[in-house]
């Protein structure tokens, strides 16, 4: 497979617009519209229902994952598979049947890290859910996780490439999270 191909395959992985397919089906709007005005498992949580939220979040995981196993398996260069990341990340981000307004990226790099450091993403994803089990805010294990897997990347043995993605990674995602709240949304993040 070329960088392209997969590249292209990634990216329409990610770009499943999870939280606008769970929004549009429940109340039938655009969740682009609504809350904080962010297409992520967090705003349904709050807009449509817990259970959509968490559905979501568990999808848009699972497809951070997807794309990390799924390049493992079809290439054997690792800067193939974290490319496939980024991909997938970029597509959640800015899904071209979109109009390129998806998500800020929380879930999917979760999924991203968690498939791609899997000594440490597995038992770190294991506190969090314990961590949001207990808080029932979501900004507590996903900022814990976004910390752990960079501090933690390179002490326990994976190379220096993968420990700056394991920065690159979370950096996208603070990056995504300050564009659209301060940027495209000024006061978004007061609805948190």
């Amino acid at each position: 497979m070329t960088w392209v191909g997969l590249g292209l395959l990634c990216y329409v992985i990610g770009s499943l617009p999870t939280a606008y397919l769970f929004t549009r089906y429940i109340l039938g709007r655009d969740i682009r519209e609504i809350g904080d005005f962010n297409s992520g498992a967090a705003n349904v949580f709050r807009n449509v229902g817990s259970k959509s939220g968490i559905a979501v979040g568990a999808i848009d995981i699972a497809k951070g994952s997807l794309v990390i196993v799924l390049s493992k398996i079809l290439v054997d260069d690792p800067g193939m598979v974290m490319m496939a990341g980024a991909a997938a990340l970029a597509g959640h981000n800015f899904p071209a049947h979109l109009k390129f307004k998806g998500g800020r990226g929380a879930a999917t790099a979760v999924g991203v890290l968690i498939a791609s450091f899997p000594i440490i993403g597995l038992p770190i994803g294991v506190a969090g859910l314990l961590l949001l089990y207990f808080t029932r805010k979501a900004i507590y294990p996903l900022t814990m996780f976004l910390v752990a897997i960079p501090v933690l990347a390179y002490p326990v043995g994976y190379s220096s490439a993968l420990a700056v993605y394991a920065v690159a990674i979370p950096l996208s995602v603070g990056l995504s999270h300050f564009f659209t709240t301060r940027v495209l949304n000024p006061g978004a993040e007061k609805i948190w």
